[in-house]
């Protein structure tokens, strides 16, 4: 009787159950807003990276709709720092949603993960602190010094003793002089180079904003190099104006 009348039923209600669970975890994980609201995602990876939401806003283009760049679905700005948030690749298509910050001075401020979609226990380890550290402070001349940020073959993933020895080996080497050396986590190459090809993008687009015209006076920590004088047909440079 059980078989017959009520296990067809619940089969199909559990089937429909694990259906709509998938479907609301792929939304979850592949959504990216662009109607120039901060959601509650982007206030989290705000507060992470700064400490706080307050003052931040999404820029928008001069016709109202929300200001991209490639690879970046929005950019939120207080006045002083940027943040950008990028879908990337890594082991999975767009499995990494994140936020990077990029201070006044051009440098990467810190990274937040809104949603990863990454393998767990391998790919899902760069939500490490520790790994996520390794790009504070990174500059968009560092990224642009080779074409592509080479993968040490030690991880940082390993025994007390095997980062401490990496340290050392850092040290005694006087670090990447040519550029910003990517340390990967251990199985996981693809979700490590897709974050830092999202820091990649990030400071691109911050070199990008800081050259356009419409956008450059807002970010407000360098004045235009160059001035053109009406009267004459040459460009003068300015005087102890930044290079």
């Amino acid at each position: 009787m059980f078989n017959e009348k009520i296990k067809p039923p619940l089969v199909l209600t559990l089937i429909c159950l694990i259906t709509c669970g998938l479907l609301v975890a792929a939304y979850e994980a592949t959504y990216t807003d662009t109607t120039g609201i901060i959601t509650d995602k982007l206030t989290a990876g705000l507060t992470e990276v700064y400490g706080s939401a307050e003052g931040f806003e999404m820029l928008k283009n001069e016709d109202g709709t929300v200001l991209t760049y490639e690879g970046v679905t929005s950019v939120l700005w207080d006045g002083e720092n940027a943040a950008f948030e990028i879908t990337a690749d890594g082991y999975s298509t767009g499995g990494l949603h994140v936020l990077v910050g990029v201070d006044k001075s051009g440098a990467v401020s810190g990274v937040s993960i809104m949603t990863i979609g990454e393998t767990p226990g391998l790919g899902t380890k760069v939500q490490d602190p520790g790994f996520l550290g390794q790009f504070k402070g990174v500059r968009y001349p560092d990224t642009v010094t080779e074409e592509k940020a080479p993968v040490k073959a030690k991880a940082v993933w390993g025994t007390r003793a095997e980062i401490q020895s990496l340290e050392i080996e850092k040290q005694l080497s006087g670090g990447s002089a040519g550029g910003f050396t990517l340390d990967a986590v251990t199985g996981a190459t693809y979700s490590s180079n897709g974050m830092y090809s999202a820091v990649r993008t990030a400071l691109s687009a911050y070199e990008q904003m800081d050259m356009d015209a419409y956008f450059s006076p807002a970010l407000g920590h360098k004045e235009n190099p160059v001035n053109i004088d009406i009267t004459t047909d040459t460009v003068v440079e300015q005087e102890g104006a930044e290079e």
